[in-house]
């Protein structure tokens, strides 16, 4: 009898044992879709936030910019995202004023001043209206972000050929800016 109580005993033992490292919980059933467990679960999942993201492109007569303004996850409202948009819009528009195989390369913002490297099609750009819109655009839209106050632009990492000093730093500049009539 002695020995049959501790062999119980030393079974009981290992199945509790076997069972506590196997990690064997309870376990609620699956919810179904539509269910209001289901429901709530789903609500406590956070909406993914939307921002309003703002760049420049070239009017339509090309010698002003206009804002355009568009709602992005505010995750991708970045110097970055504004300025391929700006390329984008003026590939898209009526009378392109940059060259359509224009990229940006690389961005790097520090101590309030964003440097903007794009490829070598930059100095395709020529004459002084279509100079100062590009600069304007890229400036205005770099602008729009609160942790940039200037703006430095290059070609390959060297100043653009224009007929400007390129080498300094650009400040935004409103006056390129058309207001629309209301």
């Amino acid at each position: 009898m002695k020995s049959k109580s501790l062999l119980i005993g030393i079974v009981s033992a290992s199945l509790l044992t076997a069972l506590s490292f196997s990690g064997c919980s309870r376990q609620t059933p699956p919810q179904a879709p539509g269910s209001s467990s289901a429901i709530s679960a789903q609500a406590q999942i956070p909406a993914e936030k939307m921002s309003t993201m703002k760049f420049y492109k070239a009017s339509e007569d090309g010698l002003k910019i206009v804002p355009v303004e568009m709602k992005v996850k505010a995750a991708d409202k970045t110097a970055r995202n504004a300025l391929e948009e700006m390329l984008r819009a003026d590939r898209h528009s009526k009378y392109p004023v940059f060259p359509t195989d224009l990229t940006l390369k690389s961005i790097s913002i520090k101590d309030e001043t964003a440097y903007a490297n794009f490829n070598k099609s930059l100095n395709l750009i020529k004459g002084a209206t279509a100079e100062s819109l590009f600069i304007a655009a890229v400036v205005d839209t770099l602008t729009e972000f609160p942790n940039i106050r200037e703006v430095q632009i290059t070609a390959d990492g060297q100043p653009p050929k224009f007929q400007m000093d390129m080498t300094r730093n650009f400040k935004r500049d409103e006056s390129y800016i058309k207001l629309e009539k209301k």
